[in-house]
């Protein structure tokens, strides 16, 4: 863990970079929306789809979430630890369909997926990040259904979410709806000027308390919406570990914060919490765990959204 000098002087030294992180796309498959033969590039290779899918299986961070911005209900999903499988905040977003969510079957946790419950589920495409992947474990999953490989972490959430709807023949649906997201988020830019306030990200988890960087799901987010971030949030990467000592490093004008788990105190037992500029002026926001730090795709995407913008009057 860094102390509170090099701490800062990492964050000073690593400025943000213009643009949404990941916005870099896979390559597209050749075939259009709904073709099927088609060939899927992704971060382990290529995978030939002879048909488009009908049991499909989500594995990592966000693929749930994508599947369903996307009309797909996958017939198996994992779970982050104890928490449901379907978080609450897409739950809401589909009450119509909450049916068919929960048919779906428990496939374990992302971080240590059940391959017998996969192979029972007999799936006809497997949707996973790469970060799940030992040595081998391309392999395994391949022999059970084609599989097609996402990078991981938040900060690639566009091009995995772009790779899974070519998988799933709707690459053209997901590149609207990620232009309908930018045409918002510029919009909100515009709306704050030029001179934005600042927002801090804070997840508590377990024993951990994270400050959330420029390449985070919500982070590249902020920055789209043209929010400034305070001096210690300024560093590249996803997160930051700093101790309860150092949590005066998350106040800003604004801060968004989350708890999950109970290892460490509640945040507002902590002395420096009553502190902060942010909690004092009544500025410091409980959001929802699952959309801002634990998903990453189109619908948690518009959940941080529309919190930080209504939060900041310009929703």
């Amino acid at each position: 863990m860094l102390d509170r000098r090099a701490f800062l002087q990492f964050a000073s030294g690593t400025a943000l970079l213009a643009g949404l992180p990941g916005r870099v796309c896979a390559r597209a498959s050749a075939a259009a929306d709904g073709e099927f033969p088609r060939q899927v590039e992704h971060v382990a290779g290529s995978t030939t789809l002879l048909r488009e899918p009908r049991r499909v299986a989500v594995i990592s961070t966000g693929q749930l979430d994508a599947a369903l911005s996307l009309g797909v209900i996958p017939a198996g999903t994992t779970r982050v630890d104890n928490r449901e499988l379907a978080p609450a905040y897409l739950r809401t977003a589909y009450a119509q369909r909450a049916g068919e969510l929960d048919a779906m079957v428990d496939l374990g946790t992302r971080q240590a997926p059940d391959l017998e419950a996969l192979a029972r589920l007999a799936p006809d495409l497997i949707l996973l990040n790469r970060t799940v992947l030992r040595a081998g474990g391309l392999e395994l999953f391949s022999r059970i259904a084609p599989t097609v490989v996402a990078r991981g972490t938040g900060g690639n959430w566009r091009p995995d979410f772009l790779v899974l709807a070519d998988a799933l023949g709707r690459r053209e649906q997901a590149g609207q709806l990620l232009a309908g997201l930018d045409h918002d988020l510029a919009n909100i830019a515009q709306r704050l000027g030029g001179q934005p306030p600042s927002a801090s990200l804070l997840f508590s988890s377990g024993a951990r308390l994270r400050l959330m960087g420029a390449d985070s799901f919500p982070g590249g987010l902020l920055q789209a919406m043209g929010v400034t971030r305070p001096a210690a949030q300024r560093f590249k990467g996803t997160s930051r570990d700093v101790s309860a000592e150092l949590l005066d490093l998350a106040d800003a004008d604004w801060l968004f914060y989350a708890e999950q788990g109970t290892a460490l105190a509640s945040l507002a037992r902590q002395p420096l919490w009553p502190r902060l500029s942010a909690v004092r002026e009544s500025r410091a926001i409980r959001v929802d765990t699952d959309a801002f730090y634990l998903n990453a795709g189109p619908l948690a995407a518009r959940q941080v959204v529309s919190t930080v913008a209504t939060a900041l009057g310009v929703a």
